[in-house]
């Protein structure tokens, strides 16, 4: 959740669905074929399925995913499965109510769950479930979130604690590592295989199996960075395009979006953005020394593009 006294973006500077899908064309003309609708909470928006349309509309558009807090996806997951959406991801760090709360200030850890359940219905695999481990928090409970995960069915992904965006209380003990996860879960179901990825090198996830076939992936940015086979960017609701989770400056596609730039002069911005791309967050963050928190309060809240829930994740 954002911190308190938060300066939100105006509503005026948030792109139309119109404009995300050009913006979605003019990427996808380069190569940028899979689209993931995130946040933030993209379920906030307003006749999202609407959207999902258009960008399944789009030729070239090969993948159309959802990440999202699972809160309303119970109403929406079937008209968003009819609109063309193909997968969705769940984030869910915590199976008891009472912690959920704390982290969230929310007490509707059971409209998460009934998501999940929603969207298992509706049609939607593979589903995901994405939990962020933090120590002292929830990594007692890694073997019952993947038992929750393959009764759904679905996979889940373990995420190490990044110092990203507002996670101002962040510190390196609280990270629970890759090695550390998969060291406890074969200890509790036996010994986890790697399994080779459908994504390939620019995977976010290391996948492994367990012994009776269950899957499971670890997504290890904070200690194991792979800046250098990462293929993703985000472009947040107003239209600030970030090469990299960690940067700290993005390239404004909203200005020559809404001063007539034609499709070609779109996708010119955007090869040239990412040809120059050098951008290696997460390695510069393992490499720092006395690592702490990415950013302080203060700057959080006089710059909202820093905010994870504004960037996406």
């Amino acid at each position: 959740m954002p911190e308190d006294e938060y300066v939100w973006l105006p509503r005026e500077s948030i792109l139309s669905f119109e404009e995300i899908a050009r913006l979605a064309t003019a990427f996808a003309r380069l190569g940028a074929v899979n689209v993931r609708l995130t946040g933030g909470e993209p379920l906030l928006r307003q006749d999202l399925d609407q959207l999902v349309a258009r960008l399944a509309a789009i030729p070239a558009v090969r993948d159309i995913s959802l990440t999202t807090n699972g809160l309303l996806l119970e109403r929406h997951a079937e008209a968003l499965h009819r609109a063309g959406l193909k997968r969705v991801t769940v984030s869910l760090d915590t199976l008891r109510a009472d912690r959920f709360k704390t982290l969230t200030r929310s007490a509707h850890h059971a409209d998460v769950l009934s998501g999940i359940g929603a969207a298992a219905l509706a049609g939607f695999a593979p589903l995901k479930i994405n939990a962020v481990v933090l120590r002292g928090y929830n990594d007692d409970e890694l073997a019952d979130l993947v038992t929750f995960a393959r009764s759904v069915p679905a996979e889940v992904r373990f995420i190490e604690y990044m110092d990203v965006g507002g996670a101002t209380q962040w510190s390196l003990e609280q990270v629970v590592s890759r090695d550390e996860i998969l060291d406890r879960l074969s200890a509790h179901f036996g010994a986890a295989r790697a399994r080779v990825s459908t994504l390939g090198a620019a995977r976010p996830a290391e996948e492994f199996v367990l012994p009776d076939g269950t899957p499971f992936g670890i997504i290890a940015s904070t200690t194991a960075p792979f800046c250098r086979t990462c293929d993703r960017s985000r472009v947040t609701a107003d239209g600030m395009w970030f090469r990299c989770l960690y940067a700290q400056a993005g390239t404004d596609l909203r200005e020559p979006l809404r001063s007539g730039a034609s499709d070609d002069e779109l996708a010119g911005i955007i090869r040239e953005g990412w040809t120059a791309r050098d951008d290696r967050g997460a390695e510069r963050r393992l490499e720092a020394p006395d690592r702490a928190a990415l950013y302080q309060i203060g700057s959080l809240r006089t710059d909202p593009h820093r905010e994870m829930h504004t960037r996406g994740g």
